[in-house]
């Protein structure tokens, strides 16, 4: 079928078929002679095509459809950017690859709490003014070693412990993991690990020269007073060493059970079960390399590290695994047409050569 209006092919599918759509209907409806008496004759200001206009419409302003669809195309409205404060078309994005990526709600911030200068805003300076901004920040934050807590303070900022989600990622400050602001809170001096839950028995100590000290355990408690019996000057927790751990190649902080200055001497308070050779032998290269002398007390005896195998201080390893990882540790489900049930790992092939499956079902 061709559309009465626009001459083009439909499939009648739109009122009675003599139009292909609800524009072309209304379109024929204004040409027709009829309602001639309700519109004006008039010439498109473009292309001086022949138009019916309302009565009440301008001459002077008037186009057909097509050459409306062109003027609106070349004259779509500009809009100002609110951050440099060039002009972009309102269906398009400000050229600028920096506004691209920012957002005039964080610059908000930026003004009111952390002195961004606002006669920045919608000038080209912007990005400058913001890069200021970050170096502040950014200086405190990885070179001051300041919290975000004592940023926000500083600054004022209500939210103190939404900043990293607010301010940092305005500014596209990255932020240290748990670990890493954890051992800068330590070195700082905000974190007090006396404060910490602790598995172990663990009390304030007097010492013989009425120093007050923490000790963790009561292995660290027992070694503390045979150091008072004996009148000797010790530290508890008092040095902050930081090594290479082999096992992951990161820095890390060592923090010594005790330090007796008398001898320069760092001692380690360790069980069998709290013992981690490698780890411990990294941290005694740490210690003699700054020229300390070293002493382990294992299970309340001086022990040779040099000596040690996990062999020798975990005999029954494999209890070990199994205090750690459950009693589900070793063992696997199989199933048959008839029931499931759970073996030890090393007798999974002879179940399989004789017809049960690996896994477990629940149904029969």
């Amino acid at each position: 079928m061709i559309c009465e209006n626009c001459g083009k092919e439909h499939n009648g599918s739109y009122g009675s078929g003599r139009f292909c759509c609800k524009k072309c209907a209304k379109s024929f409806s204004t040409k027709n002679e009829k309602n001639k008496d309700k519109l004006k004759e008039a010439k498109c200001i473009d292309c001086g095509k022949t138009i019916y206009i309302n009565k009440r419409n301008s001459l002077l302003t008037c186009r057909c459809e097509e050459c409306k669809k062109i003027y609106k195309k070349i004259n779509n409205k500009l809009i100002i950017c609110p951050l440099c404060g060039a002009g972009h078309l309102k269906n398009e994005k400000c050229s600028n690859v920096f506004c691209q990526t920012h957002n005039i709600q964080g610059f908000k911030l930026l003004v009111k709490y952390f002195g961004f200068d606002e006669s920045k805003l919608r000038m080209q300076e912007v990005e400058s003014e913001y890069n200021r901004i970050r170096n502040i920040i950014y200086d405190l934050y990885w070179k001051d070693n300041l919290s975000p807590k004592q940023i926000a303070n500083k600054f004022n900022f209500p939210s103190k412990h939404s900043i990293t989600q607010t301010v940092f990622n305005v500014l596209n400050i990255p932020v240290r993991s748990f670990k890493e602001a954890s051992k800068v809170a330590y070195q700082e001096g905000r974190l007090d690990l006396s404060k910490s839950k602790n598995q172990y028995k663990s009390e304030y100590h007097k010492t013989w020269n009425n120093k007050e000290v923490f000790l963790r355990s009561s292995y660290e408690i027992d070694y503390a007073n045979e150091l008072d019996s004996k009148h000797i000057n010790y530290e508890v927790e008092y040095l902050k060493i930081k090594y290479i751990d082999s096992s992951c190649n990161q820095e890390c902080i060592a923090i010594p059970d005790f330090y007796l200055p008398d001898t320069n001497t760092i001692v380690e308070i360790k069980s069998n079960w709290t013992l981690n050779i490698q780890e411990m032998k990294d941290k005694v290269k740490a210690y003699k390399d700054l020229g300390y002398n070293f002493k382990l007390i294992l299970e309340h005896k001086e022990t040779d590290l040099n000596l040690l195998t996990e062999e020798r201080i975990h005999p029954n390893k494999e209890y070990s695994i199994y205090r750690i990882l459950g009693s589900a540790y070793g063992t696997c489900w199989i199933y048959n047409d008839k029931e499931s049930k759970k073996i030890k790992k090393e007798d999974l092939n002879f179940y399989i050569n004789n017809g049960w499956n690996k896994g477990r079902k629940m149904k029969f």
